[in-house]
């Protein structure tokens, strides 16, 4: 549409303004040179849809094969040659309504770093040393409010992981998974923090984007000048030209209008990340309660790593007529 609109503007304008220099009897050097000037707008819109062709013929080939030329015009992000280049339409895309979330997989990444960090320790935690992946508030100076609100954020960890709270024998809080594959705790310390990645703008080049302003720029000056010497008896014209001026005010405003939503976003990311990093610190900077703990989510641990391994004696993936009275009485299976 941007590339039709553009073009159509254009050329009619310049149809029109050659009709009026043959039939006014002022027409002079200056008329020329502006009808000149505004014959180079097609002609520079199409040198920036073919410059991404002059690279293969760099490389040695002769020729563009078709695909070439729609990976030129609209290269979907992660497809073609290049995942992290775009097409020229691609940009214009980017531009106006951005790239997407680049948080989109954020959650699942969470829970495998949740699921990671607990095998890590042995099945066992305290709220404390995992803090740094999940939603808190503000991380608070009182270490027993500290300890509060991270026990107060474990229930969604327990239930996903089917975990359980126990008491040590110093009556402090931990947290056990006996689901999970036990192993002894080699590291002790808090999980370094989640972070999250910022909204950018756009992943259009500076030249995409100098391309996508001269259009939008082109459109604006151009299509008032259309709609002023068009004659009454051409109404197509007359709407084509209103419908240029408000195109482009749309493709001039929208990018503008996603910026303080953009900003808003990316600072809700970065209190979440300090937020994050603020728990973590306080994590490393351990006094003696939360010392005492840990010492107890290893010990517990190390217990837990030496217990055997869970059996079964029925396996809900086969039939239970399936499965014969020798298997049964040959003694349970460990789980695969």
């Amino acid at each position: 549409m941007l590339l039709l609109v553009t073009t159509l503007v254009v050329v009619i304008l310049s149809v029109l303004l050659i009709v009026r220099l043959f039939t006014s009897d002022d027409a002079d050097d200056a008329g020329l040179a502006m009808l000149q000037g505004l014959a180079q707008v097609p002609l520079s819109i199409l040198d920036l849809l073919a410059s991404g062709l002059r690279a293969p013929a760099r490389a040695g080939s002769s020729s563009v094969t078709p695909e070439q030329l729609w990976s030129l015009l609209w290269d979907l992000p992660g497809e073609g040659a290049d995942p992290a280049a775009l097409g020229f339409l691609s940009a214009v895309f980017s531009i106006l309504f951005g790239d997407g979330d680049p948080n989109a997989r954020f959650e699942p990444q969470r829970w495998r770093r949740i699921g990671a960090f607990l095998r890590q320790r042995g099945g066992v935690v305290i709220a404390e040393d995992l803090a740094p992946l999940l939603d808190l508030p503000d991380c608070p100076a009182d270490p027993d409010r500290r300890r509060d609100l991270a026990d107060a954020a474990m229930l969604p960890v327990l239930l996903r992981f089917d975990g359980r709270p126990e008491v040590s024998e110093d009556g402090d809080l931990i947290y056990g998974f006996p689901s999970l594959p036990a192993r002894a705790a080699k590291v002790d310390g808090p999980v370094p923090p989640l972070r999250e990645r910022a909204f950018r703008f756009s992943r259009a080049g500076v030249g995409q984007r100098a391309a996508y302003g001269l259009i939008v720029g082109a459109l604006l000056v151009l299509s008032p000048w259309l709609l002023a010497i068009t004659p009454a008896w051409l109404p197509p014209v007359a709407w084509l030209a209103r419908f240029a001026i408000g195109y482009a005010l749309l493709l001039l405003l929208l990018p503008l209008a996603r910026l303080p939503l953009q900003y808003g976003r990316n600072r809700a990311i970065a209190a979440r990340n300090r937020r994050r990093q603020a728990w973590a610190q306080a994590a490393r900077h351990a006094d003696p309660l939360l010392k005492r703990r840990r010492a107890a989510a290893r010990r517990r641990g190390a217990t837990e790593a030496g217990r055997p391994a869970p059996r079964v004696v029925y396996d809900s993936g086969r039939d239970l007529l399936e499965q014969s009275i020798d298997d049964l009485d040959a003694g349970p299976r460990p789980i695969a």
